[in-house]
């Protein structure tokens, strides 16, 4: 069976059709955003919605849906004179989480040989940062090694 892109099914359905063509509008409305707002706030922005021939865009917080409230009227013209039929956009503040969950990457164990190696690299040391560097790291990753 081969694989066939989402775009080729939507397509192929005429009751997704009208998805597609939503889908499709609002992802070039997100690149004209990009293009038309300033560029800080572009990136504190994406383009959420259309209802009507209102754009609904998402603030990542207060203050950039401030600024952007002030452009608005620019911003509807320069958005109608890339051809699109907007009368009105309208600025929501879209929250981003404030403590993201972050996923810690494993690091992986060193092998026998590797700890060997680093042993011989720190008694050869005088006493530095390095050494105690590395003799954090050697009894971390020791107790991980059996032998």
């Amino acid at each position: 069976m081969s694989a066939h892109p989402a775009h080729s099914f939507l397509s192929a359905a005429s009751n997704l059709q009208t998805l597609l063509q939503q889908a499709q509008k609002l992802q070039a409305l997100q690149k004209v955003w990009g293009e038309i707002a300033p560029r800080p706030l572009a990136t504190a922005s994406t383009v959420g919605a259309m209802h009507l021939q209102t754009l609904i865009v998402y603030a990542s917080n207060g203050a950039v849906a401030a600024k952007l409230r002030q452009l608005v009227p620019s911003l509807l013209e320069k958005t109608r004179k890339r051809g699109f039929e907007v009368t009105a956009i309208r600025i929501d503040v879209q929250v981003e989480p404030l403590f993201p969950v972050v996923r810690r990457a494993r690091h992986p164990a060193l092998n026998g040989c590797a700890l060997n190696s680093l042993s011989q690299l720190e008694q050869n040391l005088e006493a530095s940062p390095l050494k105690s560097a590395l003799q954090n790291l050697i009894s971390r990753h020791s107790d991980s090694v059996k032998d």
